[in-house]
C-alpha cells in the first residue's frame, strides 16, 4: 500500500493527465518515459514523442521539456 500523503497521491495520478505537448495531445508520461530512456535534449524528446512538430512549432512544450531535462518537474 502506498503511505504518501494523500495530496502527493494526487498529484502522482494528476501528472498521467498533464499535457506537455497541447497541439499534439503528448502527455507527461510520455516524455518522462522518453527522457527515462536516454532522451538529454529538447530535440530527442521530440524525436522519440513528437512534441514541437504541432501548430505553435514547440512555443509552449519546450519550456517544459526543459524544465522536464533539468529535473524541475
Amino acid at each position: 500500500m502506498d503511505d504518501a500523503p494523500v495530496s502527493e497521491k494526487h498529484a502522482r495520478i494528476l501528472l498521467k493527465y498533464k499535457p506537455v505537448c497541447i497541439c499534439n495531445g503528448i502527455k507527461y508520461p510520455r516524455v518522462a518515459e522518453a527522457i527515462a530512456s536516454g532522451a538529454r535534449s529538447v530535440e530527442e524528446v521530440a524525436r522519440a514523442t513528437g512534441c514541437t512538430s504541432g501548430s505553435c512549432h514547440g512555443e509552449r512544450c519546450v519550456p517544459v521539456i526543459l524544465e522536464m531535462l533539468d529535473g524541475k518537474r
